[in-house]
């Protein structure tokens, strides 16, 4: 129903505002079911209250890779200035590592009655695919969204973006590609991030990404020793990669700022301080999002988008930045939100 996904749309938004968020990147935009008429129909009512950075997903179950590219080539949109952007492609190469659907190098331990997947995972999109559509497509300008979350899926996934750099030659050299999720990744592979201008994209809002929080089933599935290597932000960080946090929701919490006070909170894997945590979230995801020029951070010339909070995080202790609340949230210098309750 189109009038529903526009409703659940402009509740969503209305979420996102209240988080002192002014710029969003929807990573799963079903194109074959409305969701992008349902954000064009916002944009053309005036009631976007975010700059939207769109992912156009890729159906892997497509008969066809030349049509569908075709299709996604014809939605391209990326005007300087549009608060609606359609300039990024979405794509899956693996799963989830709790029902063995993530793709890893090493077998995983056991079965555990699970009947989908296999010892290794799977992949929706495999490295050649995923090749093809890079190739093809970073050439009318789109970056690549690609989830990846086991060790094999992060090594194909930027297998796929170096061979596409390769065979596009000079088409390619202004990428912003990003891998998401990245909870698991071969020592191999830590600086080709950097190496390869790739973006590495994590989420932490979520408790259970909090190091010694994993359930029986994940112990039983990957054991203790490749867990303790979960998510290595602070690996790949100090390589000089671009590390980007973002929040998953709704499976996680929305609030920027749970997702900075875990960040803090991963022990020898957490970002070195504060204002790293905030870069992540900023001018770090701005970058991402190619906007780095106009937001991500207050500069003389750029967009006024900013909230005000009702704590400082940079002075509060680690364990109250969760706690931290938006009084205001401004969007090119108009007030979108203000939280009376706290005024």
């Amino acid at each position: 129903d189109k009038n529903a996904q526009y409703q659940s749309l402009l509740w969503s938004l209305d979420k996102i505002k209240r988080q002192g968020i002014t710029s969003v990147g929807n990573a799963r935009v079903y194109w074959q079911r409305g969701y992008l008429d349902a954000w064009k129909k916002a944009d053309r009512n005036w009631k976007l209250t975010a700059r939207a950075t769109l992912a156009l997903w890729v159906y892997p179950e497509v008969l066809n890779d030349t049509h569908q590219i075709q299709q996604l080539k014809n939605l391209y949109s990326d005007q300087p200035g549009d608060f609606l952007r359609v300039n990024q492609i979405k794509m899956y190469n693996d799963g989830i590592t709790i029902n063995r659907t993530a793709a890893l190098l090493e077998p995983y331990l056991s079965s555990h009655g699970l009947n989908i997947g296999s010892d290794h995972g799977l992949n929706y999109l495999d490295q050649g695919r995923m090749t093809t559509y890079i190739k093809e497509l970073e050439k009318v300008g789109f970056d690549m969204l690609i989830h990846a979350i086991g060790d094999r899926g992060v090594h194909e996934s930027l297998n796929a973006i170096e061979a596409a750099r390769q065979q596009n030659g000079p088409l390619a050299q202004d990428r912003r590609h990003r891998i998401t999720h990245v909870e698991f990744v071969d020592e191999a592979d830590i600086g080709r991030f950097n190496a390869l201008d790739v973006t590495a994209d994590f989420q932490v809002a979520g408790d259970w990404t909090l190091p010694g929080q994993h359930s029986e089933l994940e112990v039983a599935l990957l054991g203790h020793a490749r867990l303790a290597d979960q998510i290595p932000l602070a690996d790949v960080y100090h390589t000089g990669a671009n590390v980007t946090l973002s929040s998953d929701w709704d499976v996680s919490s929305l609030s920027p700022f749970v997702g900075m006070m875990h960040l803090l909170q991963r022990g020898a894997q957490s970002l070195p301080n504060i204002q790293s945590a905030i870069a992540a979230y900023t001018i770090n995801a701005a970058y991402a999002l190619r906007q780095e020029d106009k937001v991500g951070s207050l500069e003389v010339g750029k967009l006024a988008d900013m909230a005000i909070l009702d704590q400082d995080i940079l002075t509060v202790s680690t364990a109250d930045i969760g706690k931290t609340k938006v009084l205001m949230t401004i969007l090119d210098g108009e007030i979108i939100y203000k939280n009376r309750k706290k005024w």
